[in-house]
């Protein structure tokens, strides 16, 4: 029941990021565009740094390395093929009648990112189900990488035509699936024993997708000498933050 009650704050906080990037947008395209640059590096170095400073670890040390393992690691890294492969045709296709098609786009904009935050969920659920101090490691390396997800979020939002105050209403009652996903693993674990085994192998092959195919990417973009710098170092810096983790678990 504890871990359950931690996994559901954790959860709740994390949806609390969804507030960000609305107050972030006020800000200058400059300053914005810096920000975006250096989180996103920070968040790719804090996903990978749990997947295999936190949750690789302490699976293999609770139930020792098993093809299982690298299968629903597999597929977890197809899941998020699939789902982002779909959603990126999808807005290719739509952006041939973005003028007249802006409110669809917003739509499946939300979607993407419902079915997204109940996948993030599932991971802070399925860590917390290890230990606590698995489970916070989860819940800020999600939180970190929500930040920028949510910058993005909001500019398709404005894009569509959206009221700020239609965007943030819209954004928070998104991220509450993510609660959801935490009350379908520990409902699940009650009827499938050892479901833990099958959905953490899955989030972490989640977070290495997320941070090698999506956010490590955007680091090349209009990049410069300067900010590839600044790159490196917020994805040392991230990778360093979950290693700091370890000491308080």
């Amino acid at each position: 029941m504890e871990n359950l009650v931690l996994s559901l704050i954790s959860a709740f906080i994390v949806s609390l990021i969804s507030f960000v990037g609305i107050f972030i947008l006020l800000k200058t395209l400059t300053t914005e565009s810096r920000l975006v640059h250096i989180l996103i590096s920070f968040a790719a170095g804090a996903l990978i740094g749990d997947a295999f400073i936190h949750l690789l670890p302490e699976y293999i040390e609770i139930y020792s390395y098993s093809d299982q393992l690298s299968l629903f690691i597999f597929i977890g890294i197809i899941l998020m093929l699939v789902i982002e492969s779909y959603f990126h045709s999808r807005h290719e296709h739509d952006s041939e009648l973005i003028d007249d098609r802006r409110p669809f786009i917003a739509r499946l904009n939300l979607l993407s990112d419902a079915f997204h935050n109940f996948l993030d969920g599932i991971a802070i659920g399925a860590s917390f189900l290890i230990n606590p101090g698995v489970g916070l490691a989860t819940a800020i390396a999600i939180a970190l990488h929500e930040i920028p997800q949510e910058l993005a979020d909001v500019a398709v939002l404005v894009y569509s035509g959206w009221k700020r105050r239609r965007i943030l209403i819209a954004n928070f009652l998104i991220a509450l699936t993510g609660i959801l996903g935490v009350l379908i693993v520990f409902i699940s674990e009650n009827i499938i024993e050892g479901i833990e085994q099958i959905l953490l192998p899955v989030a972490i092959g989640q977070f290495l997708y997320i941070s090698v195919a999506s956010l490590v990417p955007e680091i090349h973009r209009q990049a410069t000498v300067k900010r590839y710098l600044l790159a490196i170092i917020a994805f040392l810096v991230g990778i360093t933050a979950m290693y700091a983790l370890t000491l308080f678990e």
